[in-house]
């Protein structure tokens, strides 16, 4: 009878206290996203300093397109996406030689495009997810998989507006315990944009 019990136990799913999978519309929602634009306030916290470093900005996206990615305080530096070549913007907003500067760029171009067409969903090379239960929000943590990822970050995390799955928040957990918040407000889906916004960016 023992032995009965413990084999039903053994075939019962296992569930873990607030962990989720995300809705199946999600996905779909995500495919959908066409253009998006939207004002962000991105908050660096540095372990051996005591005040945060405070940017504003603006980002603009077209599938298939371009994604650019602009502060408009305290300077004009950012990046632009387009057909995968990645250009760096200095503090006047003109391209500049990226000479390994645009790390953190980088990561968060990469995080915030898979973020908006779905690709965050699904476990890839980079990094594997996990959905949480997050009040609100629909909460996603990234744990890095490629050994040179693991070096630079314990943690991932993004928060998507459930009534409409749009991301709303990215965090990124340094192994050096430095942190950076990236929040989204004012968004705007599927609105024209110019797309030669993204075309009077030449890379040097």
């Amino acid at each position: 009878m023992l032995n009965v019990f413990i084999s039903l136990l053994l075939s019962l799913p296992v569930v873990l206290p607030g962990i989720q999978d995300y809705p199946p519309e999600m996905r779909n929602a995500l495919k959908e996203v066409r253009t998006l634009t939207c004002d962000f306030q991105q908050e660096r916290e540095v372990s051996v300093l005591t005040e945060k470093g405070i940017s504003r900005g603006t980002l603009v996206y077209q599938k298939d397109v371009a994604l650019l990615w602009q502060y408009n305080m305290p300077d004009r530096s950012g990046f632009l996406v387009r057909n995968n070549e990645w250009i760096l913007l200095g503090r006047d907003g003109e391209p500049v030689n990226d000479n390994g500067a645009g790390g953190l760029f980088r990561q968060i171009g990469n995080i915030v495009l898979m973020g908006l067409n779905g690709d965050i969903l699904d476990e890839n090379e980079d990094f594997k997810p996990q959905y949480v239960n997050g009040g609100d929000f629909l909460h996603v943590k990234l744990k890095p998989v490629k050994k040179d990822l693991k070096r630079l970050f314990s943690e991932l995390e993004l928060f998507f507006r459930k009534e409409d799955y749009m991301i709303q928040t990215v965090v990124i957990h340094e192994m050096s315990g430095d942190k950076t918040t990236v929040r989204m407000g004012n968004i705007r889906v599927n609105l024209p944009v110019e797309e030669k916004m993204f075309h009077s960016y030449v890379s040097k």
